[in-house]
């Protein structure tokens, strides 16, 4: 039965919005109301069953009446299921279009380019998984390994998923085999070592002794270089082989991380981005780096720059400093909260690369900081930025965007803005 909220309804897109969905509206007691149509994207004529009870409104399209010619049949089966690519029916040249529109609104008049990815699948290095066992102890139900649908923690299992490189996808079919026999639920991160995949996995319970055994096995006969794995009550995680995570770094030397440590997920285009960023602090004197992880930005920054780089997770202050070390620069590492960390005093740029809650209350504090001229700030997360370049605006003024495709087939993009102070702080 229907909910009263619930309508079939005519709908004709207009636009996309940040979320990925298109955007149509429609008149409800005198009031135009807008709605999010996932799946959808701009001109097209759809039916579909709208959920009135959230604001935006939500719909599901039922039937497309009039597709967009840039509307593409899916090369996954289960795109729709999973809501991982949340933009494989829109082609790549649209993709892009909307990439660009969508980043207009953060600063109007600031030029913007466009930096694609040369992949349009196999080009993740790392994904993460959710995992799901028997519930309860004496249950034999089959242990199950996938992505969320769309808005929900329902697990969704495929049997192949075309934006994994293959090596990734390959170590990712292998899971539920090797977690055979484990009870409760499970996170498990997967990134590819020196010679082969690694995993990192977290779990709810403990482990039984043959799924450890299977993770020696798959470490003896090559097919993972390494496993860390957490469970139960333990403290401390159980190792086997060598669980370290290594990608291309951007000056195309060796990038180690932490296990289940943060990095872009494809090697092209974070190299193309990094050097951007470079290129963008030319000419500083002094560079804070905030939220610098295993030292991705730092190890081209460093080369020509003072730089002091802030980290709050000390495994990726080592991998940071390990990096730093086999390239003889000499960047300093501090292990901090970015937020809070005191500008050093003569800091006269600012790079920083938050996470998708970005960076309020460090924003707060730069644009109070007379010595900082410039700030090139790098997000995942356009609602974000667009909150912390309003915080920067009244002293600060946006001189370029760069958009970065790190996730083809999906609305998510990386953004590069540079912004240069106006006015002294207030």
């Amino acid at each position: 039965m229907k909910s009263r909220a619930t309508k079939e309804l005519e709908l004709r897109t207009t636009s996309m919005a940040p979320s990925g969905e298109a955007v149509a509206h429609y008149e409800e007691n005198d009031e135009r109301r807008a709605v999010l149509v996932r799946g959808g994207t701009t001109g097209e004529l759809v039916r579909a069953r709208v959920d009135a009870s959230q604001r935006p409104a939500r719909a599901e399209i039922i039937e497309i009446l009039e597709p967009s010619t840039w509307r593409l049949d899916p090369i996954c089966k289960w795109s729709t299921e999973c809501g991982g690519c949340d933009w494989m029916h829109i082609a790549r040249a649209e993709q892009a279009i909307h990439h660009v529109a969508l980043t207009k609104s953060l600063a109007k008049d600031a030029k913007i380019d466009f930096h694609g990815s040369p992949h349009d699948v196999g080009y993740r290095t790392r994904a993460r998984f959710h995992a799901s066992g028997a519930r309860r102890q004496s249950a034999a139900d089959k242990t199950r390994v996938g992505y969320f649908a769309p808005r929900t923690r329902s697990l969704v299992r495929v049997e192949t998923c075309v934006v994994l490189d293959p090596r990734i996808d390959a170590a990712r079919g292998m899971l539920e085999g090797l977690l055979e026999g484990a009870h409760g639920d499970g996170e498990i991160a997967l990134a590819l070592g020196k010679s082969a995949p690694v995993a990192d996995i977290r779990w709810e319970r403990d482990l039984p002794p043959a799924v450890f055994a299977r993770f020696d096995e798959a470490v003896r006969s090559k097919a993972f270089q390494g496993f860390r794995v957490l469970c139960g009550e333990a403290r401390r995680p159980a190792l086997f082989g060598d669980p370290t995570p290594v990608i291309r770094g951007a000056d195309d030397a060796p990038l180690e991380l932490p296990p289940g440590g943060f990095s872009q997920a494809q090697e092209d285009v974070n190299r193309d981005l990094a050097r951007r960023v470079a290129e963008l602090t030319r000419g500083a004197k002094k560079i804070l780096e905030l939220y610098a992880g295993a030292g991705n930005l730092t190890v081209l920054l460093a080369r020509d720059h003072d730089v002091r780089a802030v980290e709050s997770s000390e495994p990726a202050c080592e991998a940071a400093r390990k990096n730093l070390a086999t390239r003889s620069l000499g960047a300093k590492v501090t292990c901090a909260d970015a937020e809070t960390f005191e500008i050093p005093s003569g800091t006269d740029t600012i790079v920083l690369d938050p996470p998708r809650t970005g960076a309020r209350e460090a924003c707060e504090r730069i644009q109070k900081t007379r010595s900082v001229k410039r700030i090139v700030y790098v997000s995942c997360d356009r609602p974000t930025l667009a909150r912390d370049l309003d915080i920067l605006a009244s002293v600060f003024r946006v001189v370029s965007v760069d958009v970065f495709e790190m996730f083809p087939q999906t609305s998510h993009a990386e953004t590069v803005v540079l912004l240069e102070r106006t006015l002294p702080p207030k």
